[in-house]
């Protein structure tokens, strides 16, 4: 099927919203990675042994200051980094969002195309199912007349002298079943267009069958 304008542009669509997708998570990874506690814990720990250290006239103030400034910048990046963090985790979800949207377009040019083959007569499925009650409503009577063709000649060719049976090429034996004991065979088909089919078929040949037989018993064959 030749892609049409609307389907390339559904395509190009989904393709945008992926690749969109794909910066998102990017940038939550980013904004994740960024937003650790790692370096703010450790600077806290250590402002805590630098005013210990001046406390104790170990250290001097100095060092203490500059721990608690880097300190106070680590916490506002930190807020900061969470800000950024939720931004990025909405950004993922709404670009989810989009995805799920231009894929629901790919669906639908699908179940559009599917809508038009189904109803497309020229289709070969198409043909074939129609014609197939046709088919099996006539085989059905053919194939009847051949068994009971067969099934005489069965007997009459048990009945005759070896020497005087006709030496038959090879190929499928002249045999058919018995009607009085053979039941008919339950043949598995999906459920659907080709059960309905069949079933169709094979009551047009009992509708068949019964007007023969109405017209023998009224000698209108």
């Amino acid at each position: 099927m030749t892609a049409t304008t609307t389907d390339k542009e559904v395509s190009r669509q989904l393709a945008a919203a992926e690749a969109a997708y794909k910066s998102a998570q990017d940038a939550y990874g980013v904004a994740y990675a960024t937003s650790s506690r790692q370096a703010l814990d450790a600077a806290e720990t250590a402002a805590a042994q630098a005013i210990s250290d001046a406390i104790s006239g170990t250290g001097d103030r100095a060092t203490a200051d500059a721990a608690r400034e880097r300190v106070e910048k680590l916490r506002r990046d930190h807020e900061w980094a969470q800000v950024e963090l939720q931004a990025a985790e909405t950004a993922m979800s709404r670009a989810y969002d989009e995805i799920v949207r231009a894929r629901r377009g790919v669906v639908a040019d699908e179940i559009k195309a599917a809508h038009a083959a189904h109803n497309d007569k020229s289709t070969r499925l198409n043909q074939i199912l129609a014609q197939l009650p046709d088919l099996i409503a006539e085989v059905i009577p053919l194939v009847a007349a051949r068994n009971q063709l067969h099934r005489r000649l069965g007997q009459e060719l048990s009945q005759m002298p070896h020497e005087e049976r006709p030496a038959l090429p090879p190929g499928q034996p002249l045999t058919a079943p018995e009607e009085s004991y053979v039941p008919n065979i339950v043949v598995e088909v999906p459920r659907g267009a080709v059960a309905t089919a069949i079933e169709a078929g094979v009551a047009q040949a009992r509708v068949a069958a019964a007007e023969r037989q109405r017209a023998a018993a009224y000698g209108e064959a």
